[in-house]
């Protein structure tokens, strides 16, 4: 969930412009927009990852736990693979949640130097 909300997050399904059978460059700009719209939300949620994430990291710290568990990685690709809908394939996006991991451990990491150094 995001700090601050109660409810649980649900798929987003915004409405896409019309794509006419005749198009022009004019409808360009409302398919654009709408791509600028999905990039901020998905900057929103990936920030919000992140959180979740340092948050995890800073716990499984206190507990003595392992921050690294191949394991969970696993479930988490299987989890996103399994889960997708399409139209992106599979291992599209494998590489892309991948990458998104690959990101937040890194910005665990700095947290955890940040930490050290303060």
């Amino acid at each position: 969930m995001l700090r601050g909300t109660t409810t649980p997050r649900l798929a987003l399904h915004l409405p896409l412009p019309e794509v006419p059978h005749a198009p022009t460059e004019d409808n360009l700009t409302p398919l654009r927009a709408c791509i600028d719209e999905i990039d901020l939300l998905l900057l929103k949620l990936l920030n919000e990852r992140a959180y979740c994430a340092a948050a995890i990291g800073h716990i499984k710290k206190q507990l003595g736990l392992p921050v690294y568990v191949p394991s969970r990685e696993s479930d988490v690709l299987r989890n996103v693979t399994s889960a997708n809908e399409g139209p992106l394939h599979g291992d599209a996006v494998r590489r892309l949640f991948e990458r998104v991991i690959d990101e937040t451990r890194s910005f665990e990491r700095q947290q955890y130097q940040d930490n050290l150094s303060k």
